[in-house]
């Protein structure tokens, strides 16, 4: 008792020393991180675009401003895949103000006020305007609906005033890109030697006889490829070989999935909520009260769509419960009754028109007279109605078109026939539509039959038992791996399937299979180092361990990353050499006899080709080889050169240069078109219908310039 009384004395004393040494600690901790804020080393930037510090708070200022916009403009707050995409956004729109807006200033690009409300309501009516105040039946653009509506903005809802604010600051940022994006294109000058090029490359031909003998006709176990060769090409090719940086793991993801237990829970609660249904008094109150679904009662008037279980049976039955997609359900009959609605079930062949002509009509109306004719004598009709229908849909499920009602999509000549008719069989003659002639079968009477049933679904869940389990599993295989060895090692003696992801980008979601992978993502760039595993990561569906196994800079790529094609292009040069050292023996001039002297595993034969193309036939892609073709002169051979996939010689039989022309002022036109073609979006607003676009080369040149150092991955 002496000993609790002490304890209970001095309890507030060790209670405040506790926590002074839990703040005094962890105030040390941050001291030595790298990032710390005591120390100034944490940064808060998020961005450098155009030589302008970006921060995280100005960033997510923008994030705000625009889920704020989203949320007046859907009634409710973005959800996470919808705010990656605000995120993106925003990203866009401080590129747009640090990137665009300084060169739109500097030009003197601006709209005025006079502008601005020349394109609301005066006589150039920006095309989003028009879209919104337009009669929706007649198309009509009404100027007075747009007069009407800005005279009552100042009495409507702060939130209808500030989405019409948001919306004339986006046509206010699409008329200053298309300013700045024509003004560019004026200065995009084609010169006559680009529109010359142009114009031989469409007019230009030529036929060559070719000798080709493809790389892998020649076996890969001549040749060994050493380390030291493939490093040397690499050097060599660098410029081929340029990386951003990424970074590589091996992960295990374990799914998050309802046990047996759980599932024989689940069961034995649906069949409680089964036995009550059948007692029900109101089966639609029931129903919702106990069901997961929101389809809990239904009104069925296609008899497709009436549950198996309860085709025929009597009001009042109670189907079996039914595991499928992931939850467990029962049905009951609640009623049945007669619906305003006929549905019936049959089957067709169409046999369609050539042409409108009455000579047209007669031979359709003739070929489906003979066709009803053999089916009233016996014959098949899905037979029939695969080899004649012209409706391809169903003609080989024998015509079958299933039940359907009158107030289908069929056109009104088929349903009207239809639906007069009694009972089953074959209509008594063809019924003639603006499809055909259709020879149709009844396969079951119409019905005004309703069923009314009632509903219960309950989802399969994971208890706290198989989550706390799942994650016991993802944590021992965290806690027993040391480095990448010990994970694989560890993994597949428990049974769980290692997987390989590379090139993981910075901003990336997806991480091998995984989709909703960001978390994994932001730790391979934050806290991650080679060999080191991770802790578990819960994510939406899965637990997820990985290891981080290659952290690729930019630059070159290591040869690691690129083995294989660096191997197989080491070898192809050793193949060509190969090749070409038989050649050498050879002195047809012919490409026939060359094949001949050299062997079956040659090709020769014939092409034409134009000078704009970049595939030679037979060959495949090999831009190359129709410029060294377009470089002879009728009757020149080449000696043996070597394309990406094999050796070729070449010997020009015929060429066409087309003439000079005295002026190439539409190819100029060609070529200022299909460049301005080439469009990119750089911002697209929630409450902008028109993206903000511009030409591909004018906004690689714009980010180029920028230097934009995107650090997101930092923070999301």
């Amino acid at each position: 008792m002496a000993l609790i009384n002490t304890l209970r004395k001095r309890m507030g004393k060790i209670v405040v020393a506790f926590v002074a040494f839990s703040m005094f600690a962890f105030i040390l901790t941050d001291l030595f991180q790298s990032n710390s804020t005591l120390l100034g080393g944490n940064d808060r930037n998020i961005a450098e675009i155009a030589g302008t510090d970006v921060s995280y708070e100005e960033f997510q200022a923008k994030v705000d401003e625009l889920s704020y916009v989203f949320a007046i403009n859907n009634g409710r707050e973005p959800q996470a895949a919808e705010q990656r995409t605000i995120r993106d956004q925003a990203w866009n729109a401080l590129i747009l103000d640090k990137a665009y807006y300084p060169q739109y200033a500097e030009l003197g690009i601006e709209v005025t006020s006079a502008e601005q409300v020349d394109m609301v309501q005066g006589n150039n009516i920006d095309p989003q305007i028009k879209q919104f105040f337009s009669d929706p039946n007649t198309g009509q653009f009404a100027r007075a609906n747009v007069t009407q509506f800005l005279s009552s903005l100042n009495s409507a809802p702060a939130q209808q005033r500030a989405s019409w604010l948001s919306f004339e600051q986006s046509l206010i940022q699409s008329r200053l890109t298309n300013k700045y994006s024509n003004l560019m294109g004026m200065t995009d000058y084609v010169t006559t030697a680009e529109a010359k090029a142009k114009y031989l490359a469409q007019s230009s031909n030529m036929s060559v006889d070719y000798f080709y003998v493809p790389f892998f006709s020649v076996s890969d176990s001549l040749f060994s490829v050493s380390e030291s060769e493939m490093e040397s090409y690499l050097s060599e090719h660098s410029e081929e070989y340029q990386r951003e940086e990424s970074r590589s793991l091996s992960y295990v993801s374990i799914p998050i999935e309802p046990s047996a237990d759980d599932s024989a829970f689940v069961k034995e609660e649906i069949a409680e909520l089964a036995k009550g249904l059948a007692e029900a008094e109101n089966d639609s109150i029931f129903a919702r009260r106990n069901s997961d679904g929101t389809n809990y009662f239904r009104t069925i008037g296609d008899p497709s769509l009436v549950p198996t279980e309860l085709v025929g049976a009597e009001p009042g039955t109670v189907s079996e419960p039914v595991l499928a997609a992931g939850k467990y359900t029962v049905q009951k009959l609640s009623a049945v009754s007669e619906g305003d609605e006929a549905f019936v079930k049959a089957r067709h062949i169409l046999i369609e028109m050539d042409g409108n002509s009455e000579s047209a009509k007669a031979a359709a109306r003739t070929q489906a007279n003979d066709i009803l004719r053999q089916l009233r004598r016996g014959a098949d009709f899905a037979e029939l109605a695969a080899a004649n229908s012209s409706d391809q849909s169903n003609a080989n499920n024998g015509g079958d078109l299933g039940w359907f009602g009158e107030n289908g999509n069929f056109v009104q000549p088929f349903k009207d026939a239809v639906f007069a008719h009694r009972g089953t069989g074959l209509l008594a003659e063809p019924v003639e539509t603006s499809f055909g002639y259709h020879i149709i079968r009844i396969d079951e009477p119409k019905t005004y039959t309703t069923h009314k049933v009632a509903v219960i679904e309950k989802e399969l869940f994971e208890s706290d038992a198989t989550m706390n389990e799942i994650y016991r599993q993802a944590d021992l295989l965290a806690a027993n791996s040391e480095d990448t060895e010990s994970f694989v090692a560890t993994a597949k003696e428990s049974g769980m399937q290692v997987r390989n992801a590379s090139s993981i980008g910075k901003n990336d979601s997806r991480v091998g299979v995984i989709t909703d992978g960001r978390a994994v993502a932001l730790w391979l760039y934050n806290d991650a180092s080679v060999d080191k595993v991770s802790d578990v990561f819960e994510l939406e569906s899965s637990y997820v361990v990985a290891v981080m196994t290659g952290r690729q800079m930019k630059g070159t790529a290591k040869l690691s990353q690129v083995r294989a094609e660096v191997e197989s292009r080491v070898l192809n040069e050793k193949k060509a050499k190969h090749i070409k050292d038989k050649l050498a023996g050879i002195s047809a001039e012919d490409t026939d006899a060359m094949k001949e002297a050299y062997g079956s595993e040659a090709r020769t034969g014939s092409a034409d080709l134009t000078l704009g193309s970049n595939s030679f036939p037979n060959v495949g892609f090999a831009p190359e080889a129709v410029g060294v073709a377009f470089s002879l002169d009728e009757g020149e051979k080449t000696a043996p050169f070597d394309i990406a996939n094999g050796v070729l010689v070449l010997k020009a039989t015929t060429k066409s240069m087309t003439a000079d022309q005295e002026n190439y002022d539409s190819y100029k036109t060609t070529v200022a078109n299909e460049r301005r073609s080439r469009q990119t979006v750089i911002a697209n607003f929630p409450l902008s219908f028109t993206p903000l676009f511009v030409p591909q080369s004018l906004d690689n040149a714009v980010k180029e310039f920028a230097e934009i150092e995107d650090k997101r991955y930092k923070f999301f």
